[in-house]
């Protein structure tokens, strides 16, 4: 090899570390096929406190990254080195500590999948390689904080619309997204908005910012045309959405993807907010109830403009109940399932579906037995929300009953089981602590019990949440 290829580095590792990778679980070790030739890595303690990693040398590299993970410190990225080095020396370490080293070779605008060498236990007077001759003491580190935030900002610049709404909720998740992802900062403003697209779509839907590889195949994906709200339904139906959080997030759908998915015998409409008080999300309740009016917050805004948001309303068990009850009615049959009708809800009795649960979310409703939950995120514009699908998948309700109406009154008497099922949508929308419901609705709360319960004058028996 020539002197140039055998010009040795000698950095100290900055701490930036590899969201994806832990000292637990290291990616698998293996190599990547680069055209004819394969990229392998060797290291060995090649001195009192240093190890020297080589690699074997790929064609038409524009750089190499390495990584180093040294417990209980997470991966640690090194700056990147001169595509003619196959040599590494770092001399940031420490006798009786182990070391890792992974390798990745740049070549265009894709980068190879990381090599893992063997682990390195630093030990007194056991060399097993030479010393490396004529090793720079000096150190040369990257700031990725800084080479992050300055793609960022870079970026930004590039896509104003961007950031129009909703900067603050996702700006810290861009910047996850991108320490974790090894890219350089050239790729991160290439990809700044795909980036964006990925990391907020993450987050909305997992709570947690996408690996290199998961963001790597979005990416891709993105360039090639696909429509984010395809990813967006990909995740919020996927089984680590399911395992996380016990049920689907909202998502766009065709009336026939809905029929297929959710088993419906027949074309139907989309569900938001589906639990909550009033018609989907549009509140529609007299202002003399304003507990339960929607209040939309936390503002951002898709790659196409799509402006979303979270909803926060109120609910309560009937309207639970009569949500669940106008999805397994017959369309058209079950009292109020389109909205409020006075002459239907004047002369309402038991017979009608529908109409026990709605006289039971009337009641709630004015005596003020619920709370506030939050759903979504949705498309703010209502045209844009038409299609987007709560989870409405079917299960065992819980106990509830309900009074028999005559019209819009009826005695304050309990004594009639809701007989329908739930939905995925529902059964996580749980009562906190101190809320008031009634008496028989202790199902409903976080805690499943009462802390107290009481029989207030002319009302149905009330009980208050643990």
């Amino acid at each position: 090899m020539s002197a140039a290829r055998n010009a040795i580095l000698s950095m100290a590792a900055l701490v930036i570390p590899f969201a994806h990778l832990t000292a637990q679980r290291p990616l698998p070790q293996g190599t990547r096929d680069v055209g004819s030739q394969v990229l392998e890595i060797d290291a060995r303690q090649s001195g009192p406190a240093e190890i020297t990693v080589s690699w074997t040398p790929v064609g038409a590299v524009t750089t190499y990254y390495i990584a180093r993970l040294a417990p209980p410190s997470g991966w640690q990225r090194l700056y990147p080195v001169n595509p003619r080095d196959t040599l590494f020396v770092d001399r940031n370490v420490a006798i009786g500590r182990k070391y890792t080293y992974q390798v990745a070779a740049q070549i265009g605008d894709r980068v190879t999948r990381r090599v893992t060498s063997d682990t390195v236990l630093v030990a007194e007077g056991v060399f097993t390689a030479q010393p490396a001759d004529g090793a720079r003491d000096t150190t040369t580190v990257v700031d990725r904080d800084a080479e992050v935030e300055n793609a960022y900002l870079s970026g930004r610049a590039r896509n104003t619309r961007w950031w129009l709404k909703g900067e603050r909720l996702w700006r810290s998740r861009w910047i996850e997204t991108a320490k974790a992802s090894g890219l350089t900062p050239e790729q991160l403003v290439a990809s700044w908005r795909h980036i964006a697209t990925a990391a907020v779509i993450y987050g909305a839907l997992l709570s947690r910012a996408p690996n290199a590889d998961e963001l790597s195949r979005q990416i891709a994906a993105l360039n090639g045309g696909k429509d984010w709200r395809v990813i967006w339904r990909e995740l919020a139906q996927s089984p680590e959405r399911e395992q996380r959080f016990g049920f689907w997030a909202s998502a766009p759908m065709t009336l026939q993807e809905a029929k297929v998915t959710f088993g419906f015998p027949g074309l139907r409409t989309a569900e938001q907010c589906f639990g909550g008080v009033g018609p989907k999300c549009e509140g529609g309740v007299p202002d003399l109830y304003a507990w339960v009016h929607p209040r939309w917050h936390d503002y951002f805004t898709m790659p196409d403009g799509t402006e979303m948001a979270y909803v926060e309303m109120g609910v309560v068990v009937g309207s639970i109940l009569h949500d669940n009850v106008c999805m397994d009615a017959q369309q058209g049959t079950a009292i109020a399932c389109q909205g409020w009708e006075l002459v239907t809800d004047l002369t309402k009795h038991a017979g009608v579906p529908g109409a026990l649960e709605w006289h039971k979310a009337t009641w709630n409703v004015i005596d003020q037995r619920g709370w506030r939950a939050v759903f979504g995120p949705y498309p703010t514009n209502i045209s844009a929300r038409r299609s987007w699908y709560d989870d409405v998948r079917p299960v065992k309700a819980r106990r509830t009953m309900m009074a028999a109406p005559l019209g819009p009154l009826g005695l304050p008497i309990l004594d009639q089981p809701y007989r329908g099922q739930e939905r995925k949508a529902t059964i996580v929308l749980l009562a906190p602590p101190g809320t008031k419901l009634d008496g028989t609705d202790a199902a409903f709360c976080k805690s499943q019990r009462f802390k107290s319960e009481e029989s207030p004058l002319g009302k149905a028996p009330m009980g208050t949440c643990r």
